[in-house]
Formats: structure tokens, C-alpha cells, sequence
């Protein structure tokens, strides 16, 4: 095992965060400055993200000084796996940095400290209680605990979209941009990004990609990894700049629209806004956002081949259809589930669902939950139980492979309903022998196993996550019940975010204690690799080289 080289990448990984969070703190000095936007939340998110880009830049030369003097043309299996696990855990903690320093700061009570006298502070506003000022008892802000902000982080960059905060446009506009641009580095992985931008990896990059990206197998991408990474991310930001546009002709401001294009694109669903889309309470923005999720719950490897003009690849991929087929049955019951119910909004409005209602609400959450994304608009924890029941299976389904989508993917619930389909008829027709086909590809033994096997260990996973959050939270004296530790397991495993009862639409996940945030992380990071990535480092021989 070569770990000065592993070392090495990952200080550059590490330079690439620093560099992303010294962009936006010019930024914010830019219109602190210039624009004289002087509030003093303001400038501690400025002081925030600046300090948080030079620890990034140390630790990054740091680890990349360590890393000098050892020279590998190819990275092994092994190497890759390490480097990619390393990338999300040291990362996620880089990305956390300017959440906790403006905590610690002070950002996390800013109307307090800007006043003489807090008891002197109309009612409601924090700060106007002794409590608020650091007295025993007093409500801390989720972000002054490091767990919570690993965990947002974590969130951010496995385009989760799970939040602890309740009060999210509290935060300066730096912080919500940071966390928007988390999403939009880990929509095809930090490592993808890693490949296409420094390419000095050479030959190993390939075995980067094929550990990090996600779902079974990757299509219609070239040999050459580097030069395919480039094009991807060329797509994945023509995309970005295209709902950035739509955004903003949907009403939205250029701030919020930023934000969201990076959520959207990403899968990862983290709004500036507490009640999510649903603040807008608009039929352009959620067409926009049903849109741009559905795009990118789709194989990236075909719209790569998009770009090499093969339409024939695109409209013959059964995992495409299959993906389309459910989105539009499952809309269909849940629209004519909601018909005549009353729908409650995030924003607190209440609407008798008409047809077009019923159509617009439950195309929406079913797109948004399917893919991932978890945008929410209306509190589906008060929808009939048909109707969550048919969410909770598309959560689990997921997107295609090879997308930025959660779940775990079409293509392995599609293979595996082949498996116990061919399972049956020889149970009757012995003597009949049929290759087991997705699409004109015949799958083999090992792709059939390899399926069926990751469906049980992301099931496994699941419910030791539940029973280890039920236990936490036991511990901690919350009453968690079974549907919250069940559905806060399977949203951070399946890397969805909102999830039912006391994580639902309306909920956050801020009341969890340190070792369930830091559990639910781990969950989140599984999910994104696909948990064989992560589970091989338990595995001694892993370490021996055996």
C-alpha cells in the first residue's frame, strides 16, 4: 500500500475545498465591502469561510508535502478505495469548518451580541432572554456542536439534503452558498472532480472512477477516464447554468436560484428557505424543479452518449424506461390518492385538492423523493397512508445508476425482479435455460449476484442504522419511535434526506443527540459509495494486502 501517494492526492482534494471557500469569502468581501452589506452576521460569515479556506489550504499542503518523494504510475484497487473513503471523511470535515467557526464566533446569536442590554429585545428575537446569552438551559444553535455541522457537511457533500437547522435563513448568505456549493462538488463526486482538474493521477484515475461512481456499471464512458471526467462535468455544468436561467425566469432571485441550480442538479435538495420550494408557492418553480430533477436521476453515461449523437443508445436503455414507467404509474395513484383530500403546504397553506392540485403535489414529491432530491412542498406526512407507503418504496429505489440520484438504483431492483422472475419458472420448467437480460446486455451470474447481494446488505445496513438510532436516542431520553429511526436510517442511507414523522417534511434532524448525527453521517457516506467502498476498510486482510 502506497499511503505517502494516497497522502498526496488527498492534500489536493483537500487544496480544491480551500480554494472553493477562499472563492466565496472574496465574494462575501466583495459585497460587504463594496455594497456596504455591513450586518454583523454578515462579516462573521466572511470571517467564517476565510479562516475555514486557510485551514483547508494547510492541512491540504500539509498532506501533500508528506505525500512528496513517492512516485506511482498506477494506483491499485486498494489505494483507490483508501483515497476515496479518506476523501469523503477528512473532506466532510474540511466543509464543516466555516459552520463551526461562525458558531464559535458568535454567528449563531447575532442579534444578542450586537446589544448591551438582550433582555431589553422585543420578545422572540434570540437574544432576548438571559438563557440566550450563554446561561444553563438556553436553546444552542444546532451549529455550535462540531457533530452537527460534520453532519451538514456530510449532507452537503453526499447530496443527501438532511439538515439540523430550523431557522435556515438565519445563516449569512456565505454559509448558504457554501452549503449549496457542497452539494454541487459531490453531485458526481469530489473524486470525479478530482480526476477531471488534476489529472496528474494518470492511470489510476480510472480505478478512482469506478470506485466512487455511482451504481453498477458506468455507460457510453471512454477508456480514456480523464478526458471522460472532463466531458461529464462539462455536461453537469451546462445543466447547472441551465436551471440557474430557469430559475430566475421563474421568480426566483439570483441568490436563491444559484442555490437551488446547485441543489437541483445535484440531487441534494438543501434550500436557503425553511419551508423548502414550497416558500415560493409557485407552479414555474416547481415545473422547473420537476424538470431538472428528473434529468438528473439519469444515467449521466447516457447523456454523454447524447453528446456523440447516439439517440438509439438513449431510447433503447431499459433502465431508462423502467425509471420513467414508475415515475408516471406512482404519480398517477398518488394524484388520484390525494384527489378530494386537504393538502397542506410547507408555508402553512391549506388547499382542498382539486385535480390539478392533486397532480402538481404529487408529481412533485414523487419526482423529488424518487430521485433524491428531497425538495418538498406540501407536508406528506399528512397525506393517506397509500400514498406514503408507494414514497417510502420509491425512496428505496432510488435513480438510475450512474446518476447523482440516491436509492439503490433501477438497475439493481430491475435485475433482481429478473432474478426472482427466472427464479419461479425454473421452479416449474427446469429443464428451460434463458440468459437473464437487461435490454440486449446479458447479465451474468456475478452481475446477478452482485446485485442481489447489495440489495441485502443495503437493507442490513438499514436496519442495524435504525436499531443503533433507536438506541441513541433511548439513551439520550428522546422518544424516537419506529417510523422516525426506520425512514432517518433509510433518508441517510439512501442518501434522500426528509424522511416521515419527526423527520418529515416540515421536520429537520437538529434534535438528534451527537452519536446519532455522527452514525447518521457515516449512513450518509455508505450510501454515496455504496457501502462496499466504506464496509472493506473493517476487513483486516484489506490492510495485510492479503
Amino acid at each position: 500500500m502506497h499511503y505517502r501517494h494516497v497522502l498526496r492526492q488527498l492534500g489536493r482534494l483537500m487544496l480544491v475545498l480551500g480554494v472553493g471557500m477562499a472563492a466565496i469569502a472574496a465574494l462575501e468581501w466583495v459585497l460587504w465591502v463594496v455594497l456596504a452589506d455591513r450586518g454583523l452576521d454578515e462579516e462573521l460569515g466572511l470571517k467564517a469561510m476565510g479562516l475555514a479556506s486557510v485551514v483547508g489550504m494547510i492541512l491540504g499542503g500539509l498532506l501533500w508535502l508528506a505525500g512528496r518523494g513517492e512516485r506511482v504510475e498506477l494506483m491499485n484497487r486498494r489505494e483507490a478505495m483508501l483515497l476515496v473513503a479518506m476523501s469523503w471523511l477528512v473532506g466532510a470535515t474540511v466543509a464543516a469548518l466555516p459552520y463551526w467557526f461562525w458558531a464559535l464566533a458568535g454567528g449563531a446569536n447575532p442579534v444578542a451580541l450586537s446589544v448591551d442590554n438582550p433582555a431589553d429585545l422585543p420578545p422572540g428575537i434570540p437574544g432576548s432572554t438571559a438563557e440566550s446569552m450563554g446561561v444553563p438551559g438556553a436553546a444552542d444553535h444546532p451549529f455550535q456542536g462540531f457533530f452537527a455541522c460534520y453532519f451538514e457537511a456530510m449532507s452537503g457533500l453526499t447530496t443527501t439534503g438532511a439538515t439540523v437547522l430550523s431557522d435556515i435563513p438565519a445563516l449569512p448568505n456565505s454559509l448558504l452558498l457554501w452549503r449549496a456549493m457542497t452539494h454541487w462538488l459531490g453531485g458526481l463526486g469530489i473524486v470525479v472532480l478530482f480526476v477531471a482538474v488534476l489529472p496528474t493521477i494518470g492511470v489510476g484515475g480510472k480505478r478512482l472512477f469506478n470506485v466512487e461512481a455511482p451504481g453498477p456499471q458506468q455507460q457510453g464512458v471512454r477508456p480514456r477516464i480523464a478526458e471522460t471526467a472532463r466531458v461529464l462535468w462539462f455536461i453537469y455544468t451546462g445543466i447547472t447554468a441551465a436551471a440557474l436561467v430557469c430559475y430566475k425566469l421563474a421568480g426566483m432571485s439570483w441568490f436563491d436560484s444559484v442555490c437551488h441550480a446547485f441543489s437541483v442538479v445535484s440531487t441534494g435538495g438543501l434550500s436557503p428557505k425553511d419551508a423548502s420550494l414550497g416558500h415560493y408557492d409557485s407552479v414555474a418553480a416547481d415545473a422547473v424543479s420537476m424538470v431538472f430533477m428528473l434529468l438528473a436521476g439519469v444515467n449521466f453515461g447516457l447523456m454523454f452518449a447524447l453528446t456523440r449523437g447516439r439517440w438509439r443508445a438513449v431510447v433503447k436503455d431499459e433502465e431508462l424506461r423502467v425509471y420513467l414507467t414508475l415515475k408516471v404509474i406512482v404519480i398517477a395513484f398518488v394524484a388520484f390518492n390525494l384527489y378530494g383530500h386537504e393538502i397542506t403546504t410547507t408555508a402553512g397553506r391549506v388547499l382542498q385538492a382539486d385535480a390539478f392540485q392533486a397532480l402538481r403535489f404529487g408529481a412533485f414529491q414523487t419526482i423529488s423523493l424518487h430521485t433524491g432530491t428531497g425538495f418538498v412542498t406540501a407536508d406528506y406526512d399528512l397525506w393517506p397512508y397509500f400514498s406514503r407507503a408507494l414514497l417510502v418504496g420509491l425512496m428505496f429505489i432510488g435513480g438510475c445508476a450512474g446518476s447523482t440520484a440516491g436509492g439503490v438504483k433501477v438497475i439493481r431492483f430491475w435485475i433482481a425482479l429478473k432474478v426472482i422472475y427466472a427464479s419461479l419458472e425454473r421452479a416449474f420448467r427446469p429443464q428451460v435455460i434463458r440468459p437473464l437480460r437487461v435490454g440486449q446486455a446479458v447479465v451474468d451470474d456475478q452481475q446477478q449476484l452482485n446485485a442481489t447481494v447489495y440489495l441485502v446488505f443495503f437493507f442490513a445496513v438499514a436496519m442495524v442504522g435504525s436499531l443503533g438510532l433507536a438506541f441513541f436516542e433511548t439513551t439520550a431520553g428522546h422518544d424516537i419511535g419506529f417510523l422516525t429511526a426506520a425512514t432517518a436510517s433509510l433518508s441517510t442511507l439512501g442518501n434522500i434526506g426528509p424522511g416521515f414523522n419527526r423527520i418529515g417534511a416540515t421536520q429537520n434532524y437538529g434534535w438528534f443527540s451527537d452519536p446519532s448525527l455522527a452514525l447518521m453521517s457515516v449512513l450518509m457516506m455508505l450510501g454515496r459509495l455504496e457501502v462496499y467502498a466504506i464496509a472493506v476498510l473493517l476487513l483486516p486482510r484489506f490492510w495485510r494486502g492479503d
